[in-house]
């Protein structure tokens, strides 16, 4: 589950290192996989065009908690998000890292480009 001020990884190569969570897009107190939130950056590489305290919309890929999957459960090792654009595509060309199907169904638009393992 994702909170508000939530230190989470980004995993694509747009630059950034960590992100904090800054807002939540739904009516509910937390975030889950799939769910779209706003970050603020944190840690960057020096060497792209993202910079610290930039704030983007971004999507949650990776979470800590146990989550019901297929008759069974799926945890991950970290949080991790996805930064994305205002027109919802990926602003990084790579995903690093696993991710599950579902978020591949979830918008298509957003992640054609995002492999999947389960």
């Amino acid at each position: 589950m994702i909170f508000v001020s939530t230190i989470l990884k980004v995993s694509d190569n747009s630059g950034a290192r960590l992100a904090k969570c800054i807002h939540i897009y739904k009516k509910k107190k937390f975030a889950s996989i799939g769910d779209m939130i706003l970050v603020s950056i944190k840690t960057y590489n020096p060497k792209k065009k993202i910079k610290k305290g930039e704030m983007y919309l971004s999507i949650v890929i990776r979470v800590k908690r146990f989550l019901n999957y297929n008759n069974g459960y799926i945890k991950f090792e970290d949080n991790a998000v996805v930064l994305i654009n205002k027109k919802l595509l990926p602003i990084g060309t790579r995903l690093f890292g696993v991710s599950i199907k579902n978020i591949r169904l979830i918008n298509r638009k957003i992640f054609l480009m995002l492999p999947y393992i389960i």
